[in-house]
């Protein structure tokens, strides 16, 4: 291993998460690791680049030093945040996949028993189907989860990274919620949210900041637009952090002018299941119990809206498109899986109530020792005026 010119996490930190990785290869009886996901990239060599929409990938053998094929432009990012000291660099003219299989021929896995991410959006049928016939004595065994094993519970840095970026996240709440009279644009308020969380020191989100106003806050994932803020209406925020690409997010709602009996009720109904929800989670307790109890308090709070979905999935590192690791865990009705110190979720019970809008509420919670903190703490919930 070498020392980047950027250094996140300890030498010795990324060697444990190497590792890992190699004794659950081992399990699997795998012989070498092929990476794509750029979470899982990132994770396990440091390695980031918003360029993944070029090819790139990590080879990790069980044992001698991995070797990294980077996007041809992008050769200066290796120095800069990766350890790995050996990579293969194709150029424009040159099919990646050949430079795949030439780097997987020099480690001698020509007839060896190859892991790849079936379930990674970045490895394209085509190219894995092209890999297969360069190396027809190999066999392809799909390692989709191997890494995110390893990321599904938190170090004492990466938590760090999180506790900061929860507080970017905050900063650009308090923005926004400042930001959001009557007459100004949702645009608007999207440039003070913006700016507050900058200065706040995150980084690009794997996700937009979304806010919406009015009817328009029915649409889940929709984000700012021209409109302009009305009396009378709710405006949803949903405003996320990232520090070293370890993100937080937060959901809350405004209501301008006097709430309805509805919007207090909703409000009341959805911090109660937060509430409820975070009681539930602790170590050794089943996450469905957590999803149980605040869908319980959702769907008796007799405002027209039932808890249909997942309560809260697993956060961390991130990329765009996504800022969630929910297909590590997400807490619904069928995950018996426990709960385990140094777990981060983002836990959601905003609901969505036809001719009121979104009422929205959630935080970015840790599973501790002894119970759950929430990192996005700085901003009590509730339906802000």
């Amino acid at each position: 291993m070498r020392t980047p010119t950027y250094l996140y996490f300890t030498l010795e930190e990324y060697r444990q998460r190497l590792n890992g990785l190699r004794a659950r290869m081992q399990r699997m009886g795998v012989d070498v690791t092929l990476i794509h996901t750029p979470e899982n990239l990132y994770y396990i060599s440091g390695y980031q680049s918003p360029g993944y929409y070029w090819y790139q990938t990590l080879a990790i053998p069980l044992e001698g030093d991995p070797v990294l094929i980077p996007p041809p432009h992008e050769e200066g990012l290796v120095e800069a945040y990766t350890w790995v000291e050996d990579y293969r660099l194709y150029r424009d003219s040159r099919d990646w996949i050949d430079t795949t299989r030439d780097v997987l021929v020099n480690l001698g896995m020509s007839s060896k028993r190859i892991g790849v991410e079936n379930d990674s959006w970045f490895l394209t049928s085509g190219d894995y189907l092209k890999l297969k016939a360069a190396m027809p004595d190999a066999r392809f065994v799909d390692c989709s989860g191997l890494v995110e094993q390893g990321r599904i519970t938190k170090s004492p840095q990466e938590i760090e990274y999180m506790r900061q970026a929860a507080g970017a996240a905050e900063a650009g709440m308090r923005a926004g919620l400042e930001a959001a009279q009557v007459g100004v644009s949702e645009a608007e308020v999207a440039a003070e949210i913006h700016r507050a969380q900058f200065v706040a020191g995150s980084e690009y989100t794997g996700l937009p900041t979304f806010i919406t106003s009015g009817l328009r806050s029915m649409l889940v994932h929709a984000t700012w637009s021209q409109k302009k803020l009305e009396a009378g209406e709710v405006v949803f925020f949903e405003v996320p952090g990232c520090i070293n690409r370890y993100h937080a997010a937060m959901t809350r709602a405004k209501f301008l002018g006097d709430p309805s009996d509805l919007a207090l009720r909703a409000i009341e109904t959805n911090t109660d299941a937060l509430r409820l929800a975070k009681e539930a989670i602790k170590p050794g307790v089943p996450a469905r119990q957590a999803f149980e109890v605040a869908r319980d308090r959702i769907d008796s709070g007799n405002v027209g809206y039932k808890q249909g979905r997942r309560v809260a999935y697993s956060i961390g590192i991130a990329f765009p498109p996504g800022w969630d690791e929910g297909h590590i865990m997400s807490i619904n009705e069928n995950e018996e899986r426990s709960f385990q110190p140094g777990m981060t979720f983002h836990l959601i019970t905003t609901m969505r109530i036809p001719g009121l809008g979104a009422i929205g509420c959630s935080d970015t919670v840790l599973v501790t020792n002894d119970g759950c903190e929430t990192l996005t703490a700085g901003i009590a919930p509730g339906l802000f005026v």
